[in-house]
């Protein structure tokens, strides 16, 4: 991820992670960070980390998309479920 980011010319600001789906305190980081404006753009490794269901993880695409402008960005878009590689 840092090596796509530093290609691509952003700078990575923050790496959050919840480590189980019921904890979500990185989550609302990230979504206060969003409403905030302290981020334009979210790189994500694949579009399984946000959630099992294929309709979850694109609703919160669509969610953080849908604020101040946000870009996420998915580095594996064709990883649907899983583990990251």
């Amino acid at each position: 991820m840092a090596a796509f980011a530093s290609l691509e010319g952003f700078v990575i600001t923050r790496v959050l992670v919840d480590k189980y789906f019921e904890h979500t305190t990185a989550f609302a980081e990230l979504l206060a960070a969003v409403d905030e404006g302290e981020a334009s753009h979210v790189l994500v490794p694949a579009l399984h980390h946000f959630g099992h269901a294929e309709g979850v993880q694109l609703a919160i695409k669509e969610l953080l998309e849908s604020k101040n402008g946000t870009r996420v960005l998915v580095l594996f878009p064709e990883l649907r479920t899983g583990a990251a590689p």
